[in-house]
């Protein structure tokens, strides 16, 4: 696990290969929406209808869990910036924004999954960082153009989907005890 380095189109590429109905962006959303909700069996809720003794499903489990493993250390660790499985630079620009998007439904999907969250918790800085989270989930990626000014959105979405990811798994933390 130490020498593991998250790669997108790798990612993208297992999932694709062991037929799973998520995008790279989405599936780590998901993990990481889990892992800040505090949701675990992230195998039965994230591969329900797959063959569990297909190699190539198994080959797309090692590299799941050793991304949740990493996400899980970077999440405790406070490192910013958090590592986001999305598309590299040299995708078009409606190609990340919808990876934002996907991220995001997917982080929402696996925070949803922790159940009732405490209301002291949403009425904090973390129910208003899920309400842009929800916001961003519901973009128009047809809105992005090619511009540069497209270009810079997109990394301030990222830097923000960062610092509020660090912020939602700090403050759930905070709740576990009350």
């Amino acid at each position: 696990m130490n020498d593991f380095t998250p790669d997108y189109a790798q990612l993208a590429d297992h999932i694709e290969a062991a037929r799973l109905a998520y995008s790279a962006a989405e599936i780590h959303g998901a993990l990481t929406g889990m892992l800040c909700g505090r949701t675990g069996n992230w195998r039965q809720i994230l591969l329900e209808e797959t063959d569990l003794d297909d190699p190539q499903v198994q080959e797309c489990i090692s590299g799941l869990e050793n991304l949740l493993l990493f996400t899980a250390k970077e999440l405790r660790s406070g490192q910013v910036p958090l590592c986001l499985m999305l598309p590299d630079e040299q995708a078009s620009i409606s190609q990340r924004a919808a990876a934002i998007r996907d991220w995001v439904q997917g982080f929402l999907f696996g925070f949803g999954l922790g159940g009732e969250q405490k209301q002291q918790l949403l009425d904090s800085s973390t129910g208003e960082a899920l309400g842009d989270f929800a916001e961003i989930a519901r973009m128009n990626v047809e809105d992005f153009g090619e511009l540069q000014e497209a270009e810079e959105a997109l990394m301030q979405l990222e830097e923000y989907l960062w610092v509020a990811t660090s912020l939602i798994w700090h403050e759930a933390g905070d709740n576990d005890a009350g």
